[in-house]
């Protein structure tokens, strides 16, 4: 436990505050098991303390270790008292909306006793938290440590506001690469749209006023009339319903982005997740186009 604490609050002096016992004990015991292990665990330094890259497996899996007694705790008190507690998912900001609002209502019917947390991440090591039950992602799925569920796949449309359209006019992809765009992006407001119409591909560079690494952003930037987007389709009905976007070059679309539900092999055990699990595989395809 001495060694984990360390790596989990980056000091000695932090882990021994937090254990209640004196520094000279946590490094006795850190040494102690370095010397069992025969590897060494913490690069120590004059400050602070790092994990040798042994020594960050050796946490990941104490971790893991530690999930899985949660786990138990868990199972037990369910059988005890219901379904109750926290579900924690992780998931991208955007499409972690729309799966609140369908996952939302039935949990309130069905499980009034559970909490959803919704943990917006673009990154894929929301899963390496034990906190997190859940994760949705978006793309290429690959961890044999995880169990993956794949529930359908989404692609980008290219959308404007009609005024935009209108002074800006296009009759192909290739007319972008002259037209303000509003870019995906962190770090300058350029890129590379590749368009799929039929098995034809066309890559477009295009730029413009602003890149911002959020869609729900860009959408409104594009209901605002500043350029051309490329977004997920998901998150365009009411704006194209209600004509406050038009949808451009229809045949021309992204490829597929599969979308995959993950969780830890043994965490149907826990019957609030089992549950929840249940409805995301009901509820979220419906969400997705293919």
């Amino acid at each position: 436990m001495s060694f984990h604490t360390v790596a989990r609050l980056g000091g000695i002096s932090m882990a021994a505050e937090h254990l209640g016992v004196a520094k000279s004990g946590v490094s006795r015991h850190v040494s102690q098991l370095e010397t069992h292990l025969g590897v060494r665990l913490l690069e120590r330094g004059a400050r602070s303390v790092r994990l040798t890259p042994i020594g960050a497996r050796l946490d990941q899996r104490i971790r893991s270790i530690l999930a899985e007694v949660d786990l138990l705790d868990d199972i037990a008190r369910e059988e005890s008292v219901g379904l109750s507690g926290q579900i924690t998912i992780a998931t991208t900001p955007e499409f972690g909306g729309e799966v609140a609002a369908v996952l939302v209502p039935d949990i309130r019917d069905r499980y009034p006793n559970l909490r959803l947390v919704m943990r917006p991440a673009y990154a894929f090591e929301d899963m390496q938290d034990p906190g997190t039950d859940l994760a949705i992602r978006v793309g290429t799925f690959k961890d044999d440590r995880l169990i993956a569920r794949r529930l359908g796949a989404f692609r980008c449309w290219l959308v404007v506001a009609p005024s935009f359209a209108n002074k800006y006019p296009i009759t192909n992809p290739d007319d972008l690469a002259d037209v303000p765009c509003l870019t995906f992006r962190g770090d300058r407001p350029v890129a590379t749209w590749t368009f799929f119409a039929g098995d034809e591909e066309v890559a477009v560079d295009v730029t413009g006023p602003i890149a911002v690494r959020s869609f729900v952003t860009l959408r409104e930037l594009a209901l605002d009339g500043q350029g051309y987007a490329f977004l997920p389709e998901f998150m365009l009905g009411d704006a194209l319903a209600d004509g406050r976007l038009v949808r451009c070059l229809p045949e021309h679309v992204s490829r597929p982005y599969p979308v995959f539900l993950t969780f830890r092999p043994g965490a149907r055990r826990i019957a609030r997740i089992d549950a929840v699990i249940g409805l995301v595989e009901d509820r979220v395809p419906a969400l997705l186009s293919e």
